[in-house]
């Protein structure tokens, strides 16, 4: 059995094709949330999504976009996130934003005898803690693992930064962000789980058309900026 795990897809369906393509047959998706803001297609890559019939829970930014809620994105993204909320809510239809409203925060899912659990940020705060990183010592692991709910395999997101860490019998995995990369790597980020190992990968794309769509959009020019630096560079300026 093969199953793609993806997080952080941000509105960037060229990152989800390409992922699409270098992962090959898939017989599942899960996906860690953060769907749309950010890149300029949310649409997309819900219907991808929808048409894949993904397991997905909601991220911080989803929320923003189905309950004009605040995102409470990282400081350093939050001008970005809150104008870009903004903008989803505008141009998504009232049933992408039906569906965004309809993601569960958290969720377990089995495949054969293995429990996934399915969740944003960190079970002790499924949408907007920022701590599970690569560097997070054990300790400050087992604080935030408080909450997770007897699952062998936990699928994360929100920090954009690709995990495959074993504490105790559960496997913790943050694919990294399918597309808006944050750890210094413009390359679309995914997982694949197959039989019980997980692969972290990474895929080139063509990123023209997407960087051409966010210059189009009707959002001010420094946030356009700072999208497609971000975009380009694998990381924030």
């Amino acid at each position: 059995m093969r199953i793609l795990m993806i997080s952080d897809i941000h509105a960037n369906p060229w990152a989800l094709d390409a992922i699409q393509e270098d992962a090959g047959p898939c017989d599942y998706v899960l996906c860690a949330g953060d769907v749309v803001t950010y890149g300029p297609n949310g649409s997309a890559c819900i219907a991808w999504l929808r048409d894949h019939e993904a397991i997905v829970a909601r991220g911080n930014h989803d929320n923003a976009v189905a309950f004009n809620a605040h995102p409470r994105a990282s400081p350093s993204k939050a001008h970005l996130a809150l104008a870009m909320r903004d903008w989803a809510r505008r141009s998504l239809t009232a049933s992408d934003i039906s569906w965004l409203s309809r993601l569960p925060v958290r969720l377990l899912w089995s495949a054969g005898s293995t429990q996934f659990e399915v969740l944003h940020a960190t079970p002790l705060d499924p949408m907007y803690d920022y701590r599970l990183r690569p560097e997070i010592s054990d300790v400050d692991l087992a604080s935030l693992l408080g909450g997770c709910r007897s699952a062998d395999v936990l699928l994360v997101g929100h920090t954009h930064l690709p995990l495959d860490r074993k504490y105790g019998p559960l496997k913790i995995v943050n694919p990294g962000s399918a597309g808006q990369p944050l750890d210094g790597d413009p390359r679309a980020a995914y997982a694949v789980w197959e039989d019980g190992q997980i692969l972290l990968r990474r895929v080139a794309y063509d990123q023209a058309a997407l960087l051409r769509d966010i210059q189009n959009m009707p959002i001010e020019p420094d946030i356009a900026a700072g999208l497609t630096k971000t975009l380009i560079n694998g990381k924030l300026f």
